[in-house]
């Protein structure tokens, strides 16, 4: 797709047609838009009449193949928007974390395999206690992110990726959640991880060291203050 900047027709190839629609996010030349409205009626009538909207209710008796049903959804060519779900917990889980599935609207692997993504979670015995699809902006993830500032090289690359399209939130719950998931998502380069341990999220999901897949906590003392914090941002 071309884009006009500054009186000039620029290439731009990772944004696509189907990717305006209001209320996305995008981020074009490291700057984040948020897409509110159409520019003009004629705008309106050529897209808006392509993009209606729906409301789909996953019944209490499917929650346990939530990830099956997102899957046959984006299978059938849907593009999902928002995503909510949280559970009603009758005692209080003292092992959460975070987890953070990068679904980057530029990048459809991560979009379309979103329901596999779920899949293989509970498959592994993980309990989702709360999901949420967000966008985060530069300044949430360069506060996210502070952690790993001056000390990996990639940080602003992982700050760009992180805000450059919807992400989902998971809470997930059960013993010793933070380091029993953080070793099911395996080590942070896909390549490492499809040698040392080829089960694992990022093995199996991940493109790249920047694309791979999902973020989650790194110490089990950090996994409720990262649920708190995104708790804060949405």
């Amino acid at each position: 797709m071309h884009l006009d900047i500054w009186g000039q027709r620029t290439k731009y190839d990772c944004l696509h047609l189907e990717d305006l629609f209001v209320g996305n996010r995008l981020n074009i030349f490291s700057r984040q838009l948020h897409l509110i409205d159409y520019g003009d009626q004629h705008t309106a009538s050529k897209l808006g009449s392509k993009k209606q909207r729906t409301l789909a209710m996953i019944k209490p008796d499917a929650v346990a193949k939530m990830g099956t049903i997102i899957q046959l959804i984006n299978d059938a060519g849907l593009t999902i928007t928002k995503l909510l779900y949280k559970m009603n917990l009758n005692i209080l889980c003292a092992f959460r974390t975070f987890v953070i599935l990068h679904c980057n609207i530029f990048n459809n692997h991560f979009l379309g395999l979103t329901g596999n993504i779920l899949n293989a979670i509970l498959d592994a015995g993980f309990q989702i206690t709360a999901l949420q699809m967000f966008s985060m902006d530069r300044a949430n993830a360069e506060e996210f992110y502070e952690v790993y500032k001056g000390v990996v090289a990639e940080y602003v690359s992982m700050v760009e990726e992180l805000c450059a399209g919807p992400c989902i939130a998971l809470e997930i719950c059960g013993p010793e959640a933070p380091k029993a998931f953080r070793e099911f998502c395996g080590p942070a380069d896909p390549e490492i991880a499809r040698h040392l341990r080829p089960q694992t999220l990022r093995a199996i999901f991940g493109k790249n060291k920047l694309k791979n897949a999902v973020h989650c906590t790194d110490l089990p003392e950090d996994g409720i203050l990262e649920v708190n914090i995104h708790s804060s941002l949405i």
